[in-house]
């Protein structure tokens, strides 16, 4: 199909090429041979007067005007979807499309896990992708269907459903002799700490965010990118760990820890189901989101 002398199905090899910048990789994610993506590089040059990329390495380094293209492009196609190919037409019972969903380990345990169940139950063939990364940009590009994300860190562009709120606890292991039944701020300042940070730039969990945010200094000696890790990573330790209340309640039935209240008041953590804006009329998204909103009610 062509609009202006241009045939639409390049705009999707340009977009797997801005989004891979790799030919084999960008073939792979189209269902391309390298040849076919070679030739599709060549049209898409000839059409905007453009190298387009620069061969470094092994990589595809887009120009300037590729640059540009990028964002309306993914636009361009995400509307496509949502319009033609997710037709209005809708039965959970038979519906057997695969969703792409961004969630942390937490998430997933404390509710995924029901949301499954509930599918295994209402809508047998659906299925979920679920990936657990920190790269809210593949919402923005339209590469999954929705993330959970706290509220503070939600997309701006993007609309969201709260789902759930989340406190906060502080763990020790049992044998810890440095902390009693209860923690002191001076407690929790001269204590080793566990905790959490996402993604390359190590940006803190949202009880770092505050914690960094409203000047509560932490002597953080053990850093991962679980939030299901901390409890563990305690063990053995006199270290301290600020979890999730939810998380703590799970583990203390396995693990020898005690859970005490934290010293100072941290806001009750609000958690979102974040979806694209073009996507507020997709009648399947939207089923779904309304089956884990009620699903959220429970946990």
């Amino acid at each position: 199909m062509r609009f202006r002398g241009l045939d639409l199905n390049l705009l999707v090899a340009l977009d797997a090429l801005i989004t891979e910048r790799n030919i084999t990789r960008a073939g792979e994610r189209i269902h391309l041979s390298q040849s076919g993506m070679s030739s599709a590089v060549s049209r898409l040059r000839q059409y905007f007067d453009d190298e387009l990329f620069v061969l470094v390495g092994r990589d595809l380094v887009p120009t300037q005007l590729a640059e540009s293209l990028a964002k309306p492009v993914r636009h361009i196609l995400v509307e496509m979807e949502n319009t033609i190919i997710n037709q209005p037409k809708f039965d959970p019972t038979t519906d057997d499309r695969c969703y792409k969903i961004v969630a942390s380990e937490l998430t997933t345990m404390v509710l995924i896990t029901k949301v499954i169940s509930l599918l295994a139950q209402e809508a047998p063939n659906i299925r979920l992708e679920l990936l657990a990364t920190s790269e809210t940009e593949l919402l923005d590009k339209g590469g999954v269907d929705l993330i959970f994300i706290p509220r503070q860190f939600a997309l701006e562009d993007h609309p969201y459903d709260e789902i759930y709120q989340e406190g906060y606890k502080c763990i020790c292991w049992e044998g810890n002799t440095s902390i009693g039944d209860k923690i002191t701020f001076e407690d929790y300042q001269t204590a080793g700490h566990v905790v959490v940070s996402y993604g390359k730039q190590q940006s803190p969990a949202f009880d770092g965010w505050f914690m960094n945010n409203y000047g509560v200094s932490r002597k953080i000696e053990i850093t991962t990118t679980n939030l299901l890790a901390p409890p563990v990573l305690i063990i053995g330790t006199q270290r301290i760990a600020t979890v999730h209340s939810r998380l703590a309640n799970i583990v203390r039935k396995s693990l020898p820890i005690k859970i005490l209240e934290p010293p100072m008041s941290i806001p009750m953590l609000t958690q979102t189901m974040q979806y694209h804006r073009n996507r507020e009329n997709d009648v399947g998204l939207t089923w779904l989101r309304k089956l884990i909103v009620d699903v959220a009610k429970t946990i």
